[in-house]
């Protein structure tokens, strides 16, 4: 597949519009930087949402998906959902979606996410696998973050990405709003394709996928919220891949890719993090995946399917102890 002539930050650049035409109704507060650069507050001192957060859902995937809010039927139980497609799988969610640029904001590490990761290049691995290079005048990054970012930090992402500071927007949503939780839990395609590569696929292949999530409810507690959006993604979600493989590629591929398959499945996600000293990077990768995952090979028709929801831990994930 060839993303010539695709632009990332181009094309999400109207749905920013949308929130900078429209703030009182996403419940966004936009701020004009020092430099001329825009940052929209969807969460932190702003009220944002549910509606705000699906539209960030959409920016971060490069104008190249579609997010809307559904239901997920669990053990007798209808709980919201995140569901996530796109006709252009690898470059919306690895080039875009993927928290793959490692910034600090006073001192404070955080993951940025969005179509200008491309521009910066962040991490440049990705972009060799997918052939991708990009052009823009302005630049789209989003962020999961409690603070907004200062001028020192918007200088240098308009540096990394090689715009005017006037071509800057920072998208910025904590964990702990309506707004950051869907943003997060809208990633189940995501987590899916990059574990599939770090298995050796040429994710190029997946020609379309449709990712679901149950959306948990924000919690004061940074933790429990961290806790609750990984539950809901390792134990609550479900992705279907339509991709150019054989029968048996796509056979292998759906049984290597939930999450089941690590060794660190089957506790809440808290459980693991404490477990690995608090330090994501000493978690198994493999366990970030889709609880339920589905391949439709292009080749044949047919589809294989492997994982499944683990209701009890979903459940938990909503705030709900059990099934009963």
């Amino acid at each position: 597949m060839s993303y010539a002539g695709l632009s990332l930050n181009e094309l999400a650049l109207p749905l920013v519009d949308q929130l900078l035409s429209e703030p009182d109704r996403y419940g966004v507060k936009v701020l004009r930087a020092a430099n001329g650069a825009t940052v929209l507050d969807l969460g932190l001192e702003a009220p944002g949402g549910l509606e705000a957060g699906l539209k960030m859902v959409e920016i971060c995937l490069g104008g190249l998906g579609r997010a809307s809010l559904t239901w997920l039927e669990i053990a007798g139980h209808h709980v919201p959902a995140v569901s996530v497609w796109t006709d252009r799988p690898a470059l919306a969610t690895l080039g875009a979606q993927m928290a793959g640029w490692k910034l600090e904001i006073a001192g404070k590490t955080i993951l940025g996410s969005g179509p200008a990761r491309a521009l910066a290049r962040k991490p440049k691995r990705i972009y060799r696998a997918l052939e991708h290079e990009e052009k823009a005048s302005v630049a789209i990054l989003a962020l999961e973050a409690d603070v907004l970012p200062d001028e020192a930090f918007l200088a240098s992402a308009t540096e990394a990405c090689g715009v005017s500071p006037e071509g800057l927007y920072v998208l910025v949503a904590p964990l702990s709003s309506p707004a950051g939780m869907v943003q997060v839990v809208g990633r189940a395609v995501e987590a899916c394709l990059l574990k599939l590569m770090g298995l050796g696929l040429d994710v190029k292949v997946v020609k379309a996928a449709v990712g679901v999530a149950v959306l948990p409810p924000p919690h004061p507690d940074p933790d429990v919220c961290m806790g609750r959006a990984n539950d809901a993604l390792l134990y609550g979600s479900v992705v279907h891949l339509w991709a150019d493989l054989a029968d048996e590629e796509a056979r292998e591929a759906a049984e290597k890719a939930p999450s089941c398959t690590s060794p660190a499945y089957g506790k809440p996600f808290l459980a693991i993090y404490e477990e690995a000293g608090r330090d994501f990077y000493a978690i198994d990768p493999g366990v970030f995946a889709p609880a339920r995952v589905a391949i439709t090979s292009l080749k044949s028709g047919n589809t294989y399917v492997a994982g499944r929801l683990n209701e009890e831990l979903a459940l938990k994930a909503l705030g709900l102890a059990s099934a009963t």
